[in-house]
């Protein structure tokens, strides 16, 4: 079990890394084509609704709930 210095030095440490990969997918959208980076940004969605369907499917997930937010995402 981690005792608080540690937990604190984790979440810093975990903190500074979610900064840099911002700060490099700025740098990526800015020096890039909108096409190059919309493509992997869709790639990346459709894999996770894909997770997610089949989490509902296979009962992991409540699948009611699932859909309305999928439902609201729609919506846009």
């Amino acid at each position: 079990m981690l005792n608080s210095k540690q937990f604190e030095d984790d979440q810093r440490r975990n903190t500074e890394r979610r900064r840099a990969m911002i700060k490099q997918w700025a740098e990526y959208v800015r020096t890039h084509d909108d096409s190059d980076w919309s493509h992997q940004q869709n790639r990346l969605i459709n894999s996770q609704l894909q997770s997610a369907n089949e989490m509902a499917g296979a009962g992991e997930t409540d699948p009611v709930r699932f859909g309305a937010a999928r439902d609201r995402l729609d919506d846009r």
